[in-house]
């Protein structure tokens, strides 16, 4: 499912709910211990494998176009998502930030895959022709990203639509909160 651009959802149930099986509000006496991680592995133990779901979130209709656009002015196109590596390449295709068929070795790389290079493979893979996509990225690999991309004398635009994105869109020259009003960002 994520090779076809969908993010893939897990789910499960617990049998035995011990102290959550009243669970009714953030007033129950056990929501403290869903905020304390150290209960997390406890909490989400001896589950019940139900099956995956496949979410489609579709490019909206103008980004075509747009990555035309700023090809035709000289715009390098980079995509830096959270999305699974399938994923990101799948929807990379369908936005023709890549070719149907086209090699994306060396262009396509997780956020940890990309921080393991040296220092100067990562500049070469970033001074390359053509798009990238960095999928997995935590919000530390969009800023490394922006950062290397500005060392090298680029000018860096960059989009975010979630607080994960702040830090980096704050060290870009440019930075463009996405969505609705953008508040989730600011």
């Amino acid at each position: 499912m994520s090779s076809k651009g969908l993010r893939c959802l897990g789910l499960a149930y617990k049998d035995e709910l011990g102290e959550f099986s009243d669970y009714y509000s953030e007033r129950h006496p056990a929501h403290k211990k869903l905020l304390d991680p150290a209960s997390y592995s406890s909490i989400e133990s001896d589950l019940v494998f139900v099956g995956v779901v496949g979410l489609r979130d579709p490019p909206r209709d103008e980004v075509i176009k747009a990555i035309e656009d700023c090809r035709g002015a000289g715009i390098k196109v980079m995509v830096i998502t959270g999305d699974n590596k399938s994923t990101a390449e799948a929807i990379c295709r369908e936005i023709k930030l890549f070719a149907d068929g086209e090699d994306i070795g060396g262009k396509s790389f997780t956020g940890k895959e990309f921080i393991a290079l040296s220092p100067s493979k990562q500049v070469e893979t970033l001074s390359k022709p053509g798009g990238k996509v960095f999928s997995r990225a935590e919000p530390k690999h969009k800023q490394e990203i922006v950062r290397m991309l500005k060392e090298m004398g680029e000018i860096v635009a960059m989009t975010g639509d979630g607080v994960n994105d702040a830090p980096a869109l704050k060290l870009a020259d440019i930075g463009i909160a996405m969505g609705m009003t953008g508040t989730e960002v600011m």
